[in-house]
């Protein structure tokens, strides 16, 4: 971890897209790609941690998303979390980008697709200037905006994924939508060495007695996890959030802004980005 904060201290993350781009990226061991967590002091376990959230700022300039598709082949049991080449079966294999589209992730080792997910139908979306509203665009946009995903999402330099954009989807061009990001992921460290896609009572649950290194029990299931990854959109300014501590020092962590959502993920998915945050501890 890092820090400690003291209490009422201030933390700032710069947050990475989570959902579709951690999906996608063989290497990442899961489907998010969250902050290291930060300690706050004197949080002992058995306590609890209020989070405030002051700001949360888009950086993204767009992004794209839909409905997902599991590779054949491409996974052991879970393909959110153990990845592997489906055609040299290299686990969680090192792969690098050639083109555009979701088959342009290639396993370094064999050349082949190596992406464990396929976008079936989706869309993507620009934003204005300041953020405030969306709008999705046409396949010829999609397709030059794929060629410079890193920069059009603002991917920051430490992260590992690829860019969601390169799918080049355009499913549904031209309908404007406001934004209104919020966190999907927020909270403290499990005391148990999970995927922070899967720190949740749901996704939680596809970890019990999983084929991969990442099983936990019923037992860990129902006392060492803490629900970081809540995806709902009361997670915005102004909300707090009151978080239990599993780990002397709590260990704050933030990441899979989206933004805007409804009252659900209907399509499983919604408009991931990379965003400034400010949370009060």
């Amino acid at each position: 971890m890092l820090g400690p904060v003291k209490n009422g201290g201030l933390i700032i993350y710069i947050t990475t897209p989570g959902c579709w781009g951690p999906m996608i990226t063989p290497t990442i061991r899961g489907g998010h790609e969250v902050n290291v967590p930060v300690a706050v002091e004197g949080a002992n376990v058995g306590d609890a941690v209020a989070i405030s959230i002051e700001s949360i700022i888009v950086r993204s300039k767009a992004t794209s998303s839909g409905t997902d598709k599991p590779v054949d082949g491409a996974y052991v049991g879970d393909p959110f979390v153990a990845k592997k080449c489906p055609s040299c079966g290299e686990p969680w294999p090192k792969s690098r980008l050639e083109g555009i589209g979701l088959e342009a992730i290639r396993c370094e080792k064999c050349g082949s697709p190596s992406s464990p997910f396929r976008m079936v139908n989706g869309y993507t979306i620009v934003f204005d200037e300041c953020r405030r509203i969306g709008v999705t665009v046409n396949e010829e946009v999609a397709r030059r905006l794929a060629i410079d995903g890193y920069a059009w999402m603002d991917i920051p330099r430490n992260s590992k994924q690829f860019p969601v954009i390169i799918a080049a989807k355009a499913d549904l061009a031209g309908l404007p939508t406001r934004l209104r990001p919020f966190l999907g992921q927020l909270g403290t460290v499990p005391s148990v060495d999970i995927p922070d896609s899967h720190n949740a009572g749901d996704f939680g649950t596809f970890l019990i007695g999983a084929p991969h290194k990442y099983a936990i029990t019923e037992q860990q299931y129902r006392e060492c996890i803490t629900d970081g990854h809540l995806d709902i959109d009361s997670v915005r300014e102004g909300a707090v959030l009151i978080a239990p501590v599993k780990l002397d020092g709590a260990g704050i962590y933030a990441g899979d802004v989206h933004a805007q959502q409804g009252d659900g993920e209907v399509a499983g998915h919604t408009t991931d980005i990379s965003a400034e945050v400010k949370v009060r501890v």
